[in-house]
């Protein structure tokens, strides 16, 4: 599990969705600081999450 600055637990894919740190459930948007970020884009690849090496990832396909 990974935490930003302000707290908030960073949820990666879903264009960014489920994320609480997305900026819309009021909490501060932290998507510049994520490392997750380029799975939360319209142009991440799903496939690529088969060999994704992150597991702090909750995406991630164990």
């Amino acid at each position: 599990m990974l935490i930003d600055l302000t707290g908030n637990e960073l949820v990666s894919g879903n264009l960014g969705k489920d994320c609480p740190a997305n900026g819309s459930s009021g909490n501060e948007c932290c998507c510049d600081e994520c490392d997750y970020m380029l799975c939360c884009l319209d142009t991440h690849n799903e496939a690529e999450c088969e060999d994704c090496n992150e597991w702090d990832c909750p995406r991630k396909i164990k």
